[in-house]
């Protein structure tokens, strides 16, 4: 009977104080391609419509579902000089003439459900939008959180690739 009364209190013990997992590990094991993946695309300016000092290419992404919107996140990266760059992101364009930023040019990003969007935004309207480059993007896309995380630096492509277990495709 000892034995069995001591199970119980351990038993609301662990109940009472929470499930706590190791960094990474949730109750069904590691995460994985269960509940996150990602995907490479292509952000090409002749595929973006032009407004003002906005240029947009809206995607259809069946994956973005409402538990993704709700509970999750969709994180995006583009490729630049051999390295994934966390996205929103802002370059400063200098004049050769004078050792100053004449403007901006942010790189951005939204999402609904089965919906995202990508866009250059500039400070100005002078920015001609196809002299902008074309950008190979990574996706990443997370249904819910696991409980139990240490804070993580999501911007960092290599940090969410270990975190999460994904392939650099």
């Amino acid at each position: 009977m000892k034995r069995i009364d001591t199970l119980v209190i351990m038993c609301l013990l662990f109940t009472a104080s929470g499930c706590v997992f190791e960094e990474g590990v949730g109750p069904e094991g590691p995460p994985g391609n269960a509940n996150v993946f990602s995907l490479n695309f292509e952000f090409n300016m002749l595929d973006a419509d032009i407004n003002g000092t906005v240029a947009s290419v809206q995607y259809n992404v069946p994956d973005i579902t409402p538990s993704v919107v709700d509970e999750g996140a969709v994180l995006l990266f583009f490729r630049d000089q051999g390295t994934w760059t966390a996205m929103p992101y802002t370059f400063g364009v200098e004049s050769p003439d004078l050792p100053a930023v004449d403007y901006t040019v942010s790189m951005g990003y939204g999402y609904d459900d089965h919906f995202l969007e990508v866009f250059y935004e500039t400070s100005t309207e002078a920015v001609n939008f196809l002299s902008l480059p074309d950008r190979t993007i990574k996706a990443v896309v997370i249904d819910g959180f696991p409980f139990g995380k240490k804070s993580v630096d999501l911007t960092n492509w290599n940090v969410v690739k270990e975190l999460f277990q994904l392939k650099d495709e």
